[in-house]
């Protein structure tokens, strides 16, 4: 009987400590699940082709956002529709601080003024706008419209036959705001998924210009020559480029997560936002390229991206 009731009380014993460890092995599987936020990687949307503005800031951001949150953030491109593709893939994605994307002004707003695409810019998740840069429009190396007095003599000599590609719809409206300042008449070529896929068109010829901005003509200045960059304030880049102080063309990029995340969830991304956008690295890089440093909080980036539908949404 006293060995019998050994036996049974190990039985018990093992019961028992079994029991304990599906509890605390099920404790342990709910935190690596569900615990500290983020613990899994964080999927980057970028709505345009590789190589453009957006790719750019994406690609710097990476590293510093990596080290910050502690998960790795990774990149895929859902280009198209002047950018409303990999927006409306972002406003469909799960609101849950793991899907961000870029933001770009005005074309989120510009794009989204199409009731087809089904997001509505005002309504995301803003984390912070990082960088912009002014209008340019550039030409090929070698081009006969060497400076703005050339393009517009020839566009005047030539109404509509001059050829300028841009970026979709909101190519379209800043190229119409140039060549309304300018008085001259052109023929625009709407371009999808980026100034990544402009470049080759300029570098052909198979345009005679780009409607870009100042990043891009940094970038591209050993093949590419900028003629005229919007605003009255010089690029340190582009010093010998002329400004038009009427041209308020401005691109500004930023990070933005789908509507309705959580707001603790927003702050975690934003205070690795600003650390990575601050590392001296980065911020060298953005003011070297072209662009000029932005730091914005959630709450500044809402009522930015607000300012730019008023201005912008009609």
């Amino acid at each position: 009987m006293k060995t019998q009731n050994k036996y049974l009380s190990r039985g018990l014993l093992g019961v028992v400590a079994g029991a304990v460890l599906a509890v605390s092995g099920g404790t342990a599987m709910a935190g690596a699940h569900g615990g500290k936020y983020p613990n899994k990687p964080i999927t980057f949307i970028v709505p345009y082709s590789p190589g453009g503005g957006s790719d750019q800031q994406a690609r710097r951001l990476q590293p510093g956002l990596e080290k910050a949150l502690g998960v790795k953030v990774r990149i895929v491109y859902k280009t198209g529709g002047g950018g409303a593709v990999g927006f409306g893939e972002l406003w469909r994605s799960k609101a849950d601080g793991y899907t961000i994307s870029n933001v770009v002004v005005p074309n989120i707003v510009i794009a989204g003024k199409k009731a087809s695409v089904g997001f509505k810019a005002g309504k995301f998740s803003y984390i912070g706008m990082t960088e912009r840069a002014v209008g340019a429009l550039m030409v090929p190396k070698g081009s006969k419209l060497k400076t703005l007095k050339d393009f517009i003599a020839a566009a005047k000599a030539n109404p509509g036959k001059i050829t300028v590609a841009g970026v979709g719809s909101t190519g379209k409206v800043n190229m119409a705001a140039l060549g309304s300042i300018l008085n001259i008449k052109y023929t625009y070529v709407p371009v999808s998924g980026g100034v990544g896929k402009m470049i080759p068109m300029l570098l052909g010829k198979h345009v005679d210009a780009g409607m870009t901005a100042s990043n891009h003509a940094v970038k591209h200045k050993a093949s590419l020559d900028a003629v005229v960059v919007a605003g009255s304030k010089q690029i340190p880049a582009l010093t010998n480029v002329p400004n038009e102080s009427k041209w308020e063309y401005m691109t500004t990029w930023g990070v933005m997560a789908p509507p309705g995340t959580p707001a603790d969830r927003v702050k975690v991304l934003s205070a690795a936002l600003l650390k990575a956008t601050r590392a001296p690295s980065v911020a060298k890089a953005i003011s070297n390229g072209g662009y000029e440093n932005m730091y914005q909080t959630p709450a500044e980036a809402a009522a930015y991206i607000a300012a730019a539908v008023k201005k912008f949404g009609n």
